[in-house]
């Protein structure tokens, strides 16, 4: 049996780690992707730093309709939530009876995927990574991807592509449950805002208790949410979503493991999305979609109302990491 290929459309950070892992072992992957990182990529090729390094020269375009596509590829869809629509639509003829993998955060791409009659798959994503500059992109950590079927379920596609990406290094899972782990790595997520608007970094999110205080609130007008209307919830680790809330709140300063140096520090993509005045954040999809259950299930949502308002006014007027504090963010909830 022929083995899979891969088209990795929306090949920023994410997609380009998983590519060059995949490229690793002898699979065939292409590149979809844009701007000047399309232009590096196809007149030098991609690099990897830190966690993944090395260097390849992969196929890569505007657009897939330019790529060999058959019907072994399965298309690895890693951009930005707020880019699939259009992307997806505009691929619809070549894309229609392909497998469809959501590399994504929050929900809503594999809701509308399912929805347009496509073949969907979810992917919980723990890997962390971001373009340092055009071409090149920097492995900040993790290797834990988890896939099934759309919502619930698994096949041979989700079997191939897990042993592909175990064979490359990364540690992947067949998930029969991913609609669970995806609603988990949501929750995960709804931090995202808080960070980029207060400018804090991944590793030191945790380290003060007045930032994890308000992480932690966030969190329980999620859980409260998610009680509501009878959504699963699975997170990675030993603790359940109460379970981190408690545990956030417990007293005192906790000092960042390993040391934080600028070597080691990382931010979340919607951070990334403000420090490169991108203009957009996905935070509607997280915190957006905490805000449109509780209003349908009359669940009080302050604090991921104004996370999401703030975050995304911050990207339309390319307002830079930083422009809030802990208490201006509650004072606005209140």
């Amino acid at each position: 049996m022929k083995p899979l290929n891969y088209v990795v459309h929306g090949a920023g950070g994410i997609g380009c780690v998983v590519a060059g892992r995949l490229a690793d072992i002898g699979r065939k992957v292409q590149l979809v992707a844009r701007g000047p990182h399309l232009q590096a990529l196809q007149s030098d090729g991609l690099t990897l730093t830190h966690n993944t390094k090395g260097h390849w020269l992969l196929p890569a375009s505007a657009t897939a309709h330019d790529l060999q596509v058959d019907n072994q590829s399965v298309v690895l869809l890693t951009m930005k939530t707020n880019d699939t629509f259009a992307a997806v639509e505009q691929h619809s003829s070549l894309y229609k009876e392909l497998p469809l993998v959501c590399l994504q955060n929050g929900v809503t791409n594999e809701e509308w995927l399912s929805q347009e009659g496509y073949r969907t798959y979810g992917c919980t994503v723990m890997v962390g990574a971001g373009i340092i500059e055009p071409g090149k992109v920097r492995h900040s950590g993790g290797r834990l991807l988890e896939v099934g079927c759309w919502p619930t379920g698994s096949d041979s596609t989700c079997q191939e592509f897990a042993s592909d990406l175990i064979e490359a290094g990364m540690e992947a899972v067949v998930d029969e449950r991913v609609i669970d782990g995806k609603w988990g790595k949501l929750a995960r997520n709804l931090a995202n805002a808080y960070l980029a608007l207060v400018n804090l970094s991944v590793q030191e999110a945790s380290c003060y208790p007045s930032d994890r205080q308000f992480i932690s609130d966030v969190n329980e007008e999620a859980a409260n949410v998610f009680d509501a209307a009878n959504i699963s919830v699975r997170t990675v680790g030993k603790r359940n979503l109460r379970q981190q809330i408690a545990r956030l709140r417990e007293p005192g300063v906790w000092s960042a493991r390993p040391p934080v140096t600028d070597a080691t520090r990382s931010y979340p993509s919607t951070w990334q999305d403000l420090a490169l005045q991108r203009g957009q954040v996905e935070v509607d999809h997280f915190n957006g979609v905490v805000v449109r259950l509780g209003e349908k299930y009359g669940v009080p949502t302050p604090l991921n109302r104004v996370l999401r308002d703030r975050c995304i006014s911050a990207a339309l007027n390319r307002t830079m990491p930083g422009s809030e504090t802990t208490k201006s963010l509650r004072s606005a909830a209140s």
